[in-house]
């Protein structure tokens, strides 16, 4: 993810979640601004990716499908702030 170089406290008070999304070269390209204002682009495979334990860098039985994870990340980008979502939270949804 990239973050962005916008003041974050100006953004809080637009619209948090998904803003854009689109696929390019076999990538969902998503535009989200977080609840504590924090705007990034996150990149990941349509065909789906890994799901990486962070702390122990194992990988989790699942794979998160790519239109999968952009309907997640519609329904709850806007609840969590930028350093506290992890696609853990979603793998058994």
């Amino acid at each position: 993810m990239e973050k962005s170089e916008l003041d974050p406290g100006s953004e809080q008070k637009e619209k948090c979640g998904v803003l854009d999304y689109h696929i390019d070269n076999g990538q969902y390209v998503v535009d989200v601004r977080w609840k504590d204002g924090v705007r990034t682009t996150n990149h990941f495979p349509v065909a789906g990716f890994p799901i990486v334990d962070p702390v122990s860098g194992a990988r989790m039985l699942k794979n998160m499908q790519g239109e999968k994870a952009l309907e997640l990340l519609k329904q709850h980008a806007a609840e969590y702030a930028y350093n506290d979502f992890s696609w853990i939270d979603f793998v058994d949804m």
